[in-house]
């Protein structure tokens, strides 16, 4: 274990599983980009982790077995990369996340790797596994370079060249950067674009050093290696959590610093106890890993055990509100919105606006030089719709897109708040029901269930005053009984309403529910688009 090369190994193979299972319990929507570098960043985990493996092992035909069996993952990383480049720059350059999953570029790479994989693992043409040397440090072996392994060199040079190449492009469609939105994913293109430069010279100084034996340190090839991948990875997972709408880099430095001590506890105790071999060292940092940054989840399925449904849904939603305060919002490029939700009544789609069929067009979506959803769209509206049904929930208005709306900046500048995803999602919260309130008619000794309060009525009391129209005649019968306890003959305004709520036609409410977010929508929209229009002109 005191070999550096080892230990560099052990700390690339235990940075990449976390980062993999980091992103695979965040993310909310696995989208190809997501899922791309999901497979580079386990890939990767795998090639350090078996070269540790392999360079500590004794045993020269344990080695080269070990050695031949993950030969796949020097490989699929690069072509992970190298998708995920091109990915990044067909959304940016076309300003939308939806574009095609495969390119003539992917084909040729993945073909590329297919046939590496096959030569490097079922021949020697690769790594000549029939012959194992000492290596440097006592103990351990060494496998030599097959007649083909130029073609392995190459493909590393090629591969990742043109990645950097599409990051650079990318760079350059979204420079110079004019909001906080642009400027956020130009440091991730900045950040992607110094990760593969540093992995190419990595990468080559590795296998060049491996096949012609120019002397070279394998330290250094392997911390260029590690530090370009990190970046990469880091780089290509952050970009693709910026497209759905958040800033994990917080979050991420204080999960991975916890992590990082966690690991140097447990490891360092281990190794003042007694010998830690590289195979117990491996298990224990995917113990580690695994345990702690799933454990939400872990905690998830535990509590089917001891809690009820209502109650593992609100320890499941507390769990949410404080993963997602450590991410902050960022106006996304593109994103798919959601289907409404009509809460607390949970209703079906009103007869004359039917629910949108499986196949059909994505909605409206933001592109890189917009602050805003574009006007009078029908995403705009349900995002309208689905904040003001999470008005009772914080951790899900916590998460809506419209936190990133100029209106709620401004407000936040004005009562002189932090600028966080708490702060914004409070904004939000009375920017909205200002907006409910304002849906009242301005004669205030009309009645209260008349037809210029219906607006009003069908928004205030299920989403502010949080009683649904499936609870209001209970609540309605329990107010008369209070009533006629007290000696009281007239019925209250709440009494009024709420019987005027449970007695309201189902999909006459559910419409009324719909015109009234509507017209917040509109009005929402026109004032977002006077401010930004002014901040334009500054």
């Amino acid at each position: 274990m005191g070999n550096l090369i080892i230990v560099a190994q052990l700390v690339g193979y235990g940075a990449f599983t976390w980062m993999g299972v980091y992103l695979l319990v965040r993310v909310a929507r696995r989208t190809p980009l997501i899922l791309v570098s999901l497979m580079g960043f386990f890939s990767q985990a795998v090639f350090f982790g078996y070269n540790a493996l392999a360079d500590y092992t004794g045993d020269a035909a344990t080695m080269a077995l070990i050695e031949q069996v993950f030969w796949w993952s020097a490989v699929t990383g690069q072509a992970a990369w190298f998708y995920g480049s091109s990915l990044i720059l067909r959304q940016v350059k076309h300003n939308t996340a939806i574009v095609p999953v495969i390119t003539p570029g992917v084909l040729a790479v993945s073909a590329a790797a297919l046939v590496l994989i096959v030569l490097g693992t079922a021949t020697n043409l690769l790594v000549d596994y029939s012959t194992a040397l000492p290596a440097a440090f006592a103990g351990t072996w060494a496998l030599t370079s097959g007649a083909l392994y130029p073609l392995y060199i190459t493909y590393n040079g090629v591969v990742m060249a043109s990645a950097l190449v599409n990051f650079a492009r990318a760079l350059l469609h979204i420079s110079p950067a004019r909001t906080d939105s642009q400027r956020a994913f130009q440091r991730q293109l900045q950040l992607l674009t110094g990760g593969g430069f540093v992995f190419v010279i990595g990468a080559l100084w590795l296998s060049s050093n491996y096949h012609w034996d120019f002397g070279f340190s394998p330290l250094v090839g392997y911390v260029c290696l590690f530090v370009g991948l990190a970046l990469l990875g880091y780089g290509i997972a952050a970009f693709g959590m910026l497209v759905e709408g958040q800033d994990i880099r917080r979050d991420f430095i204080y999960t991975f610093t916890s992590i990082s001590l966690l690991l140097v506890l447990y490891v360092g105790l281990l190794l003042v106890v007694g010998n830690l071999s590289a195979s117990m060292t491996i298990l224990l940092i995917g113990l580690v890993i695994v345990t702690h940054t799933a454990f939400d989840s872990g905690r998830a399925l535990l509590d089917r055990l001891f809690f009820s449904r209502a109650e593992r849904t609100a320890r499941a939603e507390a769990r949410a509100y404080a993963t997602v305060l450590g991410t902050s919002p960022v106006v996304p490029p593109a994103f798919v919105v959601p289907a409404p939700v009509l809460q607390p009544d949970e209703a079906d789609p009103e007869p004359d606006e039917p629910a949108g069929e499986p196949n059909a067009p994505a909605p409206e979506a933001l592109t890189l030089t917009q602050t805003a959803l574009r006007p009078a769209s029908k995403a705009f509206q349900d995002q309208v719709r689905r904040a003001i049904t999470d008005l009772k929930s914080p951790p899900q208005l916590s998460q809506s897109s419209l936190l990133t709306l100029p209106l709620v900046t401004q407000r936040l500048q004005q009562t002189g708040q932090d600028d966080n995803r708490l702060s914004r999602a409070t904004a939000l919260r009375e920017l909205l029901i200002e907006q409910i309130d304002n849906l009242q008619p301005g004669d205030d000794m009309s009645s209260r269930v008349g037809d210029a309060w219906r607006f009003y009525n069908v928004l205030h009391y299920p989403y502010v005053r949080e009683i649904s129209r499936k609870t209001a005649l209970s609540e309605a019968r329990r107010l008369e009984e209070q009533r006629r306890r007290n000696g009281q003959r007239d019925a209250s305004e709440l009494e009024q309403v709420l019987l005027w709520l449970a007695d309201i036609d189902e999909n006459t409410f559910y419409k009324w529910q719909r015109r009234a977010s509507d017209t917040i929508a509109t009005i929402l929209w026109e004032e977002n688009s006077k401010l930004a229009a002014t901040d334009g002109q500054r």
